[in-house]
């Protein structure tokens, strides 16, 4: 029985061992993956590590460049008597001490980088124990106070090397007596001082330059003029930077300045600006598709601070992603269009020369257009400007009137059809995200008074080529519009410039007539137009040898009786018969001519030419004049 267990144990120890003898695929696999993850973190940490250790090497290396300057700027400052004055003369200068084999003005060189050193002087006019930014009195023997920064290429968020130092001159040297100092404060946008920015203090062609200390003056000597002094302005300009107002070259006026005084401090505020990415997303949070037709939306970017009475900017969108660069940091918000959503919108915090992505919900404006002109087949949306636009204008879209989806903004509406080539409608127009209340066209009206008779028409000007002088004949075609309602009342027209005409049928027919007076006559969009056709000129007949129908002789005179004389027109039945002034009888002592000349003005078409003269025996014998 003993040896029987033994065998059975021996035999579960050899499985056991059989079991451990290999390993599965999917082990192998799960252990390739954790052993990648445990190496991309400790080559995370190695990387950092040895980006720290570069930054400290260049920082330690940026201190020695700092101390070395300050040492050569004692050295020089103790030579003479005039050093001091020529040293704070010199205000701010750039790489003015290179290294052995080095340019004076370029960068100093040291393991392969690239060392900018920029040294700024001026003097400690309160003494050494209070800053001028702060106020106080003049001393009479200031100290020069020598502030030294130093930058190097890729820095990221590692600030300059600034080292500061302060040089006492013997007594009796110092400040020039015709000199006036202005003091500057510069702090950063959580109210820190800002050391090494560049102040600029200008009057015309006088320029004056230096660099706020460790606690963030400036203070610069100016030479005003004499009596009531001179007024200076005092502008920052470091690249990179921007004030709460988003401006790069923020200025102050010192006003006037007279010599011997210190003005009151200037205080700015001015920290390296952010950007915000702004990316439209649809209602799910996805951004939209490459190529989203979305160029000029209004999207509304809100900061938390700001120096106006709002901190809410309007900024147009160029593509789906848009980027908003030189911003003060501080939060930002954005939301699509102009007016904010009730549910509130996506924050966040934006640090000095930093960048953060926002998320923008877009949605399109829709809406409805109504009451368009008679006869058009295409309603076209153009973006409103400032100047007057057409259908052709940029960013013109043609739309479906019942189902419009156009970008939230102004817009102007135009409608095209067969007979008018683009008739201004609806001039901008708001239209918000979402849903917008229909867009109505409003009535336009034409009425034509006094018009001949014949056939009245109206051709839209972009339908010819050039300009009419005369009925458009063949040009008009199919394209004519009839308008023969409008002499009875207003009648419901589109708004365009349009030539008006008569013919004696079709719109193609013989010209009766073309008052080129008015032609081509606009008709305002929404207005009620009224015409009155000009009345035509007159034209002058002269008719000669009219047979005289008796003679009769009374008291030894001859006496002769002429026919009543009466005119039609033959080419427009608006000219009705005119009975001539001058029938009649005379009385002459000698045998006239068959007649004397007579003239009569016919009414009618302006062509001459185109009379009927006829004669009637009137009824009675001598009757003189009478109506036809």
């Amino acid at each position: 029985m003993t040896h029987r267990r033994e065998l059975v144990r021996g035999a579960l120890r050899a499985r056991r061992a059989g079991s451990d003898a290999g390993m599965t695929l999917i082990e192998v696999v799960i252990a390739a993956v954790l052993l990648g993850v445990l190496a991309s973190a400790v080559l995370g940490v190695i990387l950092q590590t040895q980006a720290v250790q570069v930054g400290n090497r260049a920082r330690i290396a940026a201190a020695n460049i700092a101390a070395r300057e300050i040492d050569i700027v004692r050295e020089e400052f103790l030579r003479s008597d005039a050093e001091p004055l020529a040293i704070a003369a010199a205000g701010v200068v750039t790489n003015p001490h290179p290294l052995s084999g080095g340019t004076v003005g370029q960068p100093l060189v040291m393991d392969g980088v690239a060392y900018t050193v920029v040294r700024s002087a001026a003097w400690n006019i309160t003494g050494s124990g209070e800053s001028a930014c702060e106020g106080g009195s003049l001393v009479a023997y200031p100290t020069l106070g020598v502030t030294v920064q130093v930058t190097w290429p890729n820095m990221g968020t590692i600030l300059p090397v600034v080292s500061t130092a302060s040089m006492a001159p013997d007594k009796g040297s110092g400040i020039p007596t015709t000199a006036a100092f202005v003091a500057v404060t510069v702090s950063d946008s959580a109210a820190e001082p800002n050391p090494g920015r560049t102040v600029r203090v200008t009057n015309g062609a006088y320029v004056r330059t230096g660099l706020t200390d460790a606690s963030g003056c400036a203070v610069i000597q100016v030479e005003p003029a004499t009596g009531t002094g001179t007024e200076y302005t005092v502008s920052l300009g470091d690249a990179g930077y921007v004030d709460i107002n988003g401006s790069q070259t923020p200025s102050k006026s010192t006003g006037l300045l007279a010599r011997g005084q210190l003005n009151g401090s200037l205080p700015f505020s001015y920290d390296r600006a952010g950007e915000v990415r702004l990316t439209l997303v649809d209602a799910g949070g996805a951004p939209l598709p490459a190529g989203t037709p979305v160029a000029g939306a209004q999207v509304t970017l809100v900061a938390s601070e700001s120096s106006g009475p709002s901190g809410n900017t309007v900024h147009t969108v160029s593509d789906v992603v848009t980027t908003i660069s030189g911003l003060w940091p501080t939060q930002y918000g954005a939301f699509f269009g102009t007016v904010e959503p009730a549910g509130g919108y996506q924050a966040k915090d934006l640090t000095p020369g930093g960048s953060i992505d926002l998320d923008v919900l877009f949605e399109w404006a829709t809406t409805t257009v109504t009451g368009m002109p008679a006869g058009t087949t295409q309603v076209i949306a153009v973006p409103a400007g400032p100047t007057t636009t057409t259908c052709t204008g940029a960013g013109a879209l043609t739309v479906d009137p019942a189902d419009v989806s156009l970008l939230p903004g102004n817009w102007d509406f135009f409608a095209v059809g067969a007979t008018f080539g683009c008739s201004p409608g609806p001039v901008a127009v708001p239209l918000g995200p979402g849903i917008n209340d229909p867009v109505e066209w409003a009535v336009t009206t034409l009425q034509v008074s006094q018009a001949p008779a014949g056939t009245l028409w109206a051709l839209e000007r972009s339908k010819v080529a050039g300009p009419l002088s005369t009925c458009p004949g063949s040009a008009a075609g199919s394209v004519a519009v009839n308008i023969e309602a409008s002499r009875t009342g207003p009648m419901a027209f589109p708004a365009a410039d349009w030539y008006l005409y008569v013919t004696d049928g079709a719109a193609n027919g013989t010209c009766v007539s073309f008052p080129t007076a008015f032609n081509p006559r606009q008709v305002p969009y929404g207005q009620a137009t009224s015409v009155s056709w000009p009345a035509p000129p007159p034209v002058t007949v002269n008719i000669t040898n009219i047979p005289y129908l008796t003679k009769d002789r009374v008291n030894g005179r001859d006496v002769y009786t002429y026919p009543v004389m009466v005119a039609s027109s033959t080419t427009s039945v608006t000219c009705t018969r005119t009975v001539f002034t001058n029938g009649g009888s005379s009385t002459s002592s000698d045998p006239p001519p068959r007649s004397p000349p007579h003239s009569h003005r016919a009414p009618g078409t302006s062509t001459p030419g185109t009379r009927e003269v006829r004669t009637r025996t009137p009824g009675t014998r001598g009757a003189g004049v009478r109506g036809p």
